[in-house]
């Protein structure tokens, strides 16, 4: 039966054991709190990870984690006992052995246990796959493919260390696990096909004993020395002959083909780097319109004089004209040609990665016959131990998936850990001490300005911090505050971070997001704003009055120039005299407004009791509060965790809304020792007095009010008594009555 369970005001299924992981794979993916994450985000076995990622695109999906739970569930057939608690060992006899993957675990494992020569031939554990694939990798067989130096110690012939060393040189080689470089099957095989390739080609230039040059080697055996030579600097010739045809077709060009006459003008003859790159901009020599490169060396450019002259007396002068001053265009062709079958033989180089190893050797090599057969022997038996490595990967598997994926479906389907304060999520990062507050919670960013935006959707106040591991590791991590108060956070504040092994690393805040933390923070938002503007108001206003004192300040103490006399008073500039009549009408508005509002206030105050006063104002007080209210609590309901985690990446389904537990789990202040003298006092209890006090206050002064008032009733009805009584006319008696 599956269970759920409410976490952060969501419902999350409760994974404990191999029958609930049977129930993940037919739960609706619709309810999982993620459906995709980055692999970075979690905290554990690398390996593990790459295992899950079976396209290795960085992303873990829903699909990826339900086809692991299929491979763990099916190699191990007892569901009932994959759960949290785990030994770190699993004994042979629970693997599925009727099935070609488990045979085949059952196998390498019995394999690997021998290998090693462990007793205990019926458990294996991840630490006994980690020794033994540390060893495979040392040995001269490590199953990469490769045939490293180490190789040669199990060959039967002598020769093959000189040999996959030359093939190192000749290929460029390949890096072996064990961290020297090696050549692949492959490697080899192109190395032994050009050794025949390349001495057949080298034969073609050999010359005939008895003969001193031939169709290849026209200049003799210096044929190849002297090629080089030549083309060493022969585009500056090409480029000589170039500007000669083009003076020759416009001979205004005279004059502009060495350098604009401006650079000449600032060229600097002391400055030892721009002399060289002037030289270096001129041709080979002066062109002419006639097309002749001169022989004498005090013609030529410095640059190329000393390379000239070597080649005039090596080649041009031996091979086309002994005694010719100039040279052509057409010569320069006969020149060329000299080495046009040497060039051509060139451009057929085979074998050419041959030509890295000494002539010797590979005479040696060719003449081995053996060779290619104790190569290809050696890449099959380490083609074989690279079986082994791969069933021994796969028992990997099976202990990687036992010890994690029960815990990364609880950090995926579900986030028990992150609600429950004596565990942590493989995807927080730590605890974070600032301002005199503990926050548990912390978020990988690898991204801040694309976190930023989304984590402005989570109506949380948001800390951006940098964590101080190293001089390059920098990471940084988002912490929200659930809370307490703003405080002191700001950016620059510094703090202590204690990552989940408890290493303790310096921060500092780089950026936040600013958002009530709590609701009276929320109920005095606005008039926080309200008292910032005006304060920012009231500043302006004493700035200007300031530099306005100031500077009628210094023009009363400023004496005249020449200690002339005061001048008299400017006359007012058009308009100022209506001007202060208008802002002196305007205040006079302004306070006659005021008075009248005040006298309203006050006859209306006058005119109600005590209860009616303290009535209206309670009355306007909470008409005024409670929009404010309402909106505050709406907004501190709407916090939500997820959108932090989808900064990173991650494809949230669920709202991740925050409990007062859960606040007060995330973040806390420090806790003083029990029984301490001197620390602060709860002030719960002084508030609730103060409360109590504060009614009764109230109460008695609305009693006294109404004392009062009817006291004055009643002074007030005796007196219009007392006045009745002194304007009635007495009665008449008998003795007033005059006798009839």
């Amino acid at each position: 039966m599956i269970t759920f369970v409410r976490q952060g005001n969501t419902y999350q299924m409760q994974v404990e054991n191999g029958f609930d992981l049977q129930e993940v794979l037919t739960l609706d993916e619709a309810i999982w709190v993620a459906m995709s994450a980055p692999i970075e985000a979690f905290q554990c076995d690398p390996h593990f990870l790459q295992f899950i990622d079976s396209d290795a695109n960085g992303h873990i999906g829903s699909e990826e984690l339900k086809q692991a739970i299929r491979w763990l569930l099916a190699q191990l057939p007892d569901h009932a006992s994959i759960s949290e608690k785990f030994e770190g060992k699993i004994c042979l006899s629970e693997i599925a052995a009727d099935s070609p993957i488990g045979k085949a675990l059952i196998a390498s494992a019995k394999y690997i246990l021998q290998d090693l020569g462990v007793e205990d031939k019926e458990h294996i554990t991840l630490e006994f796959i980690r020794e033994f694939q540390n060893i495979v990798k040392n040995r001269p067989l490590n199953g990469d493919g490769v045939l490293s130096l180490n190789t040669a110690t199990v060959s039967r012939l002598p020769i093959i260390r000189d040999f996959l060393t030359d093939a190192v040189t000749a290929t460029g080689g390949i890096l072996d696990v064990d961290g020297t470089q090696g050549v692949n099957e492959t490697q080899v095989s192109q190395f032994l096909d050009a050794i025949p390739e390349y001495l057949d080609w080298l034969k073609l230039a050999e010359i005939p004993e008895g003969e001193t040059r031939t169709t290849i080697m026209s200049m003799g055996a210096e044929t190849p020395a002297l090629f080089d030579l030549l083309n060493e600097h022969a585009k500056a010739v090409e480029h000589f002959f170039k500007l000669c045809r083009l003076l020759a077709f416009d001979p205004r060009l005279t004059d502009k083909i060495l350098s604009p006459e401006g650079k000449v003008l600032n060229f600097d003859a002391a400055n030892e780097t721009e002399v060289e790159t002037y030289m270096q901009s001129l041709p080979l020599s002066l062109p002419n319109p006639e097309g002749q490169l001169t022989m004498a060396p005090l013609k030529i450019n410095p640059v190329y004089r000393d390379w000239w002259s070597r080649v005039c007396e090596k080649i041009i002068q031996p091979g086309i004209s002994p005694e010719s001053a100039t040279l052509d265009q057409p010569a320069w062709e006969r020149v060329k040609s000299l080495f046009a079958e040497y060039g051509a033989y060139l451009a057929n180089k085979k074998g050419g990665i041959a030509g890295k190893v000494p002539l010797a050797n590979l005479q040696r090599y060719l003449s081995c016959t053996e060779l290619r057969e104790e190569a290809h022997e050696l890449s099959v038996r380490d083609q074989a131990v690279a079986e082994t490595l791969k069933a021994a990967d796969e028992v990997e598997r099976l202990l990687l998936y036992r010890i994690w994926l029960l815990r990364l479906v609880n950090n995926f389907v579900s986030f028990p850990y992150l609600y429950d304060p004596t565990q942590r999520a493989l995807f927080e990062r730590g605890s974070l001490v600032i301002d005199g507050r503990w926050f548990n919670t912390t978020f990988p960013v690898n991204n801040m300005l694309a976190h930023q935006a989304q984590a402005k959707l989570s109506s949380l106040f948001v800390l951006y911090v940098e964590i101080f591991r190293s001089a390059t590791d920098k990471p940084i991590v988002a912490v929200p505050v659930t809370t307490g108060s703003k405080g002191n956070l700001a950016v620059g504040k510094r703090g202590i971070f204690f990552d989940l092994k408890k290493q303790e690393y310096p921060a500092i805040v780089v950026q936040l997001i600013e958002n009530p933390v709590c609701l009276a923070e929320a109920l005095f938002a606005p008039f926080g704003k309200a008292w910032g503007m005006t304060e920012k108001k009231i500043e302006t206003w004493s700035n200007t009055s300031e530099k306005t004192f100031q500077t009628n300040f210094d023009k009363a103490i400023t004496p005249p120039v020449g200690g002339a006399a005061p001048a008299a008073a400017a006359p007012d500039a058009p308009g100022t005299t209506s001007q202060r009549a208008g802002a002196f009408l305007g205040v006079s508005v302004a306070f006659a407004a005021l008075g009248s509002a005040f006298a309203f206030i006050t006859k209306t105050l006058s005119s109600m009791s005590a209860t009616a006063i303290w009535v209206s104002l309670i009355c306007g007080i909470l008409a005024l509060m409670f929009p404010i209210s309402l909106l505050a609590i709406l907004k501190l309901r709407r916090q939500d965790l997820s959108s932090l985690l989808e900064g990173s990446g991650w494809a949230i389904n669920s709202r991740m809304r925050l409990s007062n537990h859960h606040r007060r789990q995330f973040s806390r202040p420090g806790i003083y020792p029990k029984n301490a003298i001197g620390t602060p006092q709860k002030r719960g209890l002084t508030l609730i007095l103060c409360l109590i006090l504060l009614i009764l206050t109230l109460l008695f002064g609305i009693r006294i009010c109404s004392r009062i008032k009817h006291d004055r009733l009643a002074d007030k009805a005796y007196q219009q008594e007392l006045g009745q009584t002194a304007d009635t006319p007495p009665a008449p008696t008998a003795s007033s009555v005059p006798a009839p």
